[in-house]
């Protein structure tokens, strides 16, 4: 077991590396290939697009196929996506590999949860899906960074090849991952069997959460510029925070119950949005950036964990499916409402109706069909 949670570790870290390390580059990369802001928005959104699409027919596929050909063909897509980057000059050049990247992340972390899943004793199913989990956040502290690094003394292809690079190794370890999934379910394919209904209700407060991540993380930049703030300072801090709670608190789960550490955690983003509303300094935004990250830290690998406690072995793999679905959506969601209510009302009182949202998702993980566990 330990070796194959290493290997994951290992391998969660190349392959989100290789995401990072494109994240703040490619929006530049395509300006310079002559792609216009409107069509800029497509390019970039068509990620999160195809990603959503894709996982709930990944976490099929795990149940049905296993787990480990989805694992390798997630980290393969991240392989390929970017020499298709480095061979493309145009909008729709870029876009196609843009869908094409977004199912690559739709594959590998349902089939790398499922793996943790399967592998961990139920007693500290939360504390190991945290800790493995943590890779990706180390990933996005360290990526963007290094990427815009790279580009600034080596320029595109070396960031290309860089990325080309991490996802191989994540490829590589990824082959010696053994395959966990016991007995393959001939399950048909129809969206009725694409998602695990028992996964549903702890997925409902993935959404809520994820609300409030897609509403900071698009506009929370422009919101720290317009008053002379480094955005960089609450991403920089969240990343470390969440890395450092997820599996204390996924322990924390595994000892008194998903619920009221979801909802603990829940509560502390709502407060964190609530901070950020008000902040004025970088001191504001790092506070911000460190209640977040506590509270996002300790919800999720809490209701990761719920959704696979509501399962049976072999369903594993959709309800991971089911999980990454909602957080698209919540994503998606928060973005998009939060665009339509800065217009209207302004980025404080945005952020304080996203904190109500998170601060919903706590009252929901306490209702009594979450008191269950």
């Amino acid at each position: 077991m330990r070796r194959t949670l290493a290997l994951l570790w290992a391998g969660s870290f190349a392959f989100f590396g290789s995401f990072y390390l494109l994240l703040s580059a490619l929006p530049l990369y395509a300006r310079q290939v002559g792609v216009s802001d409107r069509a800029l928005g497509l390019v970039i959104g068509a990620f999160a697009l195809a990603s959503m699409v894709v996982k709930p027919w990944a976490g099929w596929a795990c149940d049905r196929v296993g787990r480990k050909p989805v694992l390798l063909a997630g980290a393969a897509v991240f392989l390929a996506a970017p020499l298709g980057y480095a061979a493309s000059a145009s909008a729709g050049a870029l876009l196609a590999v843009r869908l094409l990247h977004g199912a690559g992340m739709g594959l590998f972390p349902t089939a790398a949860s499922a793996v943790v899943a399967d592998v961990a004793p139920p007693a500290r199913r939360g504390e190991y899906l945290g800790f493995v989990g943590a890779a990706a956040n180390l990933a996005m502290a360290a990526g963007p960074i290094s990427g815009m690094a790279v580009v600034e003394r080596r320029g595109f292809g070396a960031l290309f090849a860089a990325a080309a690079l991490a996802a191989t190794v994540a490829l590589a370890v990824s082959g010696a991952v053994p395959e966990t999934l016991r007995e393959r379910r001939p399950l048909p394919l129809r969206v009725d069997t694409a998602l695990a209904r028992a996964a549903l209700f702890p997925s409902a407060i993935v959404l809520l959460l994820m609300v409030t991540y897609g509403a900071q993380v698009s506009f929370l930049p422009i919101f720290a510029h317009e008053r002379a703030m480094n955005p960089g300072l609450f991403f920089l801090v969240f990343a470390l925070v969440v890395a450092a709670v997820r599996g204390r608190a996924g322990r924390l789960s595994d000892r008194h119950g998903r619920a009221p550490v979801a909802a603990v955690g829940l509560a502390l983003a709502a407060a964190a949005l609530g901070a950020l509303a008000l902040s004025r300094s970088a001191a504001g935004l790092v506070v911000a950036g460190a209640l977040y990250g506590v509270g996002f830290g300790a919800a999720q690998p809490a209701l990761m964990a719920w959704c696979v406690d509501r399962v049976a072995p072999g369903d594993r793999g959709r309800a991971m499916g089911t999980y990454y679905t909602a957080l698209e959506l919540g994503i998606a969601g928060g973005a998009m409402a939060a665009g339509l209510a800065v217009s209207a009302v302004g980025f404080a009182a945005t952020f304080l109706a996203v904190a109500a949202t998170a601060a919903a998702g706590a009252l929901l993980a306490l209702a009594p069909e979450g008191r269950s566990r």
